[in-house]
């Protein structure tokens, strides 16, 4: 059944006289067939928008803002130069889930060897998230660094040749001699730079599996044997630039427009199942239920 709702947010802080509005259309769908099989899927397509944010749930936002964090507004006294999408800004976002009972070795002596299996699977993909590109310079104002200019057209993120991991903006984005139409520059003095998060960085996908057996040792005890692969293909998802640890989104960086080599992985205080694991994960448990 697909079920699509609008959302609708608004928040005000009047401490900083911000505003943060949201909006997405969500459709689920689930399905039971036959042999044993039940799926389902959710598709949101969302647009976050304000004036500053934190990623909740990147490895890199637990610290509070600083007068050199990217994150930081580049000029307070005009929050709406600020207004552009959010840090944690996701345009589409799919999950698809599926649990298969294999229909055979139901009783007889055989159900004890192929019988009570089950293979489970989770299945996520999203857009990446918005990033700035620095100056490094402050330009507007002492307190807060402002965000690179564009020459000419503005230069789109793409992944360079002969590098390890993504590198998102090519050489020839740095031109100096103001030929080439896709150029950073540090702003002139008293200018703030281009708009806020009008990049994008790389999307994200993962693949979770499992195997599930149950052995039935009376009418009220089962043995179950679970094996589990988190990020099964050892798919390598990239920071973003923002957040690399190896890497910056400023132009006057050696490492600008890079994400590598940092893969992104849950920091101690999230999950798996939040952000993923950096590299294939597989685990074995027993399970006596009574």
């Amino acid at each position: 059944n697909l079920r699509p709702n609008q959302q609708f947010a608004r928040i005000n802080y009047l401490d900083s006289g911000g505003d943060s509005y949201y909006h997405s259309l969500q459709a689920t769908m689930r399905k039971r067939f036959s042999a044993g099989l039940q799926a389902g899927a959710a598709y949101t397509l969302a647009k976050s928008i304000d004036d500053q944010s934190v990623d909740p749930v990147g490895a890199s936002s637990g610290a509070g803002l600083s007068t050199t964090n990217s994150r930081t507004p580049t000029d307070t006294r005009n929050w709406r130069n600020e207004r552009g999408r959010s840090d944690f800004d996701r345009r589409h976002v799919f999950t698809g889930n599926w649990v298969w009972e294999l229909p055979f070795g139901k009783s007889g002596a055989v159900k004890q060897v192929i019988g009570g299996w089950s293979i489970n699977g989770l299945f996520t993909a999203m857009s990446g998230e918005p990033f700035s590109v620095r100056s490094g310079a402050r330009t507007s104002n002492n307190a807060h660094e402002s965000r690179a200019a564009i020459i000419g057209k503005a230069p789109v993120p793409k992944l360079q040749p002969g590098r390890i991991g993504p590198v998102h903006f090519t050489t020839n984005d740095l031109c100096s001699d103001k030929v080439t139409t896709n150029c950073f520059a540090i702003p002139q003095p008293g200018d703030n730079g281009a708009g806020r998060n009008i990049f994008e960085a790389p999307g994200y996908w993962n693949l979770d599996l499992s195997v599930i057996k149950s052995f039935p040792l009376t009418e009220r005890v089962r043995l179950q044997f679970r094996a589990e692969a988190f990020n099964a293909l050892n798919h390598v998802n990239f920071d973003n630039p923002r957040d690399a640890s190896v890497g910056s989104p400023s132009i006057l960086s050696t490492q600008f427009g890079s994400a590598c080599c940092a893969a992104v992985a849950p920091p101690s205080t999230q999950t798996i199942i939040q952000t993923g694991e950096a590299a294939r994960v597989v685990q074995f448990a027993m399970k006596l239920q009574f």
